[in-house]
């Protein structure tokens, strides 16, 4: 039943062109957005990593198609290409055997393989970009490129791997940031676009995919691979460069619109806060100003954010534009797959927070896929972490999360690339320590039937923990293994699953205060479960 209202609502969001053809995404302001980053089917790694088909091809939009999700977005690379290009090489090509990979001969394999694919295609006369735009149309979706602005997979100049470095990217060294200073994987070999001749370059890529693929519906700038345009500190007197580079996108894209008779979108993935932006050198609210885009979605680097902080992003944009929020694969450190619950915890927070959608960012099915489309819980918990189909049924929504198991979390406080989390953690318990958590569920109407408060700490020490003023007086020591709280728990580490009544819990910001009679005792994670009932009937943690 839910998901026949999901569906009637885009329908008549659609109601002018007809709920059975392609929605005008001028038409649409909510969304749920689903990226693919094109190596997933290049290395056909859902399907066993067996020559890629167009036949298994076309799965890779099906398995996402006839669900909530309402977009689907096709990465056309960044500096490697999966399509023939003027502007550099097809992924994988060694030039007749002139390029190689050094002692990694796993890597070598791996982007060899990705060309061999790319070449089956070029023979049938079509590349992965076309053929999911074009599968994504015939399932009603809306069809997007998003291309990886600064993408450093490749910029790795330590493994003597040639077949890995992007012809243009080799070629001028001098147009790196080449900044020792900055943080984050390969920062120093990140291209700066302080550069005319960089910022022309990936012009030019961006043209030449807009003209290529003409059955396109929006366009993405993802920021986010990799957060790094400039040299440490000149981020803020370099932003009217790029504001430059994304009007000139943007006339193009208005250009190509006029000629084809038919909006096409423009839009940006960005750090999800407006000073991060600006000091990274995207003065994404002064785009939004002059209408250089059309919507903006909130994103992260690796380690995740499942607390996007929406509702004061939308508050200091200041303009009506739809935003999105990302939610990847992962988060802490060490880093760990997302669970079910969590997901849906994610998507609740942004959804309530304003969120007009939800992106989905390395949403993969390989696992899934390997497992036979069976979904198990790990042994002795309630937790599912393979991502999988179903969830993209119920996470588009908050009337489909609604008295659906979840679980809210903050940021351990990990990061990358000098993005900020949106948590206090890692948090010192001293006089008056506290946190806030955020829930999106309301939970005096639909009352769950248990709400448990996991706090993980770095000693084994007695905490004493309230929130929003009520102290909490009885504890569970069976919960954080059933819940799967204790992967990559040290043994000087402790987990305490707290039982929280569901009357001292509101809708929205719920303050959780800490004392100790111990020292240096240090909270090191916080999450709020709310479970609704059996996992069969109300889904797995």
């Amino acid at each position: 039943m839910m998901k026949l209202l999901y569906n009637l609502t885009f329908c008549w969001l659609v109601a002018l062109q007809g709920c059975n053809d392609s929605a005008d995404p001028v038409a649409v302001r909510h969304r749920l957005i689903y990226n693919n980053d094109g190596t997933e089917i290049l290395g056909n790694n859902w399907f066993n990593k067996r020559p890629l088909t167009l036949g298994d091809l076309n799965r890779y939009v099906d398995m996402v198609a006839n669900s909530q999700v309402t977009t689907f977005m096709i990465c056309s690379g960044s500096d490697f290409f999966y399509y023939r290009s003027k502007y550099g090489s097809i992924i994988g090509d060694d030039k007749n055997g002139q390029l190689n990979c050094g002692k990694n001969t796993a890597l070598y394999n791996t982007l060899r393989r990705f060309y061999h694919n790319a070449m089956v295609l070029d023979k049938e006369g079509t590349d992965i970009v076309e053929a999911t735009l074009k599968r994504a149309k015939e399932k009603k979706l809306e069809a997007f490129i998003t291309y990886r602005m600064n993408d450093l997979h490749f910029a790795d100049t330590t493994t003597q791997c040639s077949i890995q470095y992007s012809d243009f990217w080799i070629a001028h060294p001098e147009w790196w940031t080449n900044d020792t200073t900055l943080t984050g994987w390969h920062s120093n070999n990140a291209l700066d676009f302080a550069h005319k001749e960089v910022r022309d370059h990936k012009l030019g890529i961006i043209k030449e995919q807009l003209e290529k693929y003409d059955m396109l519906d929006g366009y993405e700038l993802d920021f986010m691979r990799f957060i790094v345009y400039f040299k440490r500190g000149e981020g803020v007197k370099n932003a009217p460069l790029m504001t430059g580079l994304v009007k000139d996108i943007r006339n193009i894209v208005d250009s190509l619109s006029h000629v084809r008779k038919k909006k096409i979108l423009l839009t940006a993935r960005v750090p999800p806060m407006i000073e991060t932006c600006i000091d990274k050198g995207l003065d994404v609210k002064e785009w939004v100003k002059q209408g250089l885009l059309d919507f903006v979605t909130l994103g992260i680097h690796w380690l995740g954010e499942p607390a996007m902080p929406v509702a004061q992003f939308k508050k200091d944009l200041g303009y009506d534009t739809p935003v999105y929020a990302t939610i990847d694969d992962g988060g802490y450190l060490p880093r760990e797959v997302y669970s079910h619950g969590m997901y849906r915890g994610m998507a609740s927070h942004a959804l309530a927070q304003g969120a007009d959608g939800i992106n989905l960012f390395n949403y993969f099915f390989t696992e899934y896929n390997n497992a036979g489309g069976q979904l198990h819980p790990l042994e002795g918990t309630e937790v599912c972490r393979t991502i999988a189909p179903e969830l993209l049924q119920e996470i588009g929504s908050l009337e489909t999360l609604k008295k659906r198991n979840k679980i809210y979390s903050l940021s351990d406080g990990a990061s990358s690339y000098g993005l900020q989390p949106n948590s206090p953690l890692p948090l010192k318990v001293t006089e008056n320590a506290g946190a806030t958590i955020y829930v999106g569920d309301d939970v005096q109407e639909d009352q769950p039937e248990e709400i448990v408060l996991f706090v993980r700490t770095n000693t084994r020490d007695t905490l004493s923990v309230s929130i929003n003023g009520y102290f909490l007086q009885h504890q569970n020591p069976a919960y954080p293994q059933l819940f799967d709280k204790l992967q990559n728990i040290k043994d000087t580490q402790k987990v305490s699953a707290y039982i929280v009544p569901a009357a001292h819990l509101v809708q929205g910001e719920n303050k959780i205060n800490f004392s100790t009679t111990g020292t240096n005792v240090v909270v090191q994670r916080i999450e709020l479960a709310l479970k609704y009932g059996a996992v069969e009937q109300y889904g797995f943690f």
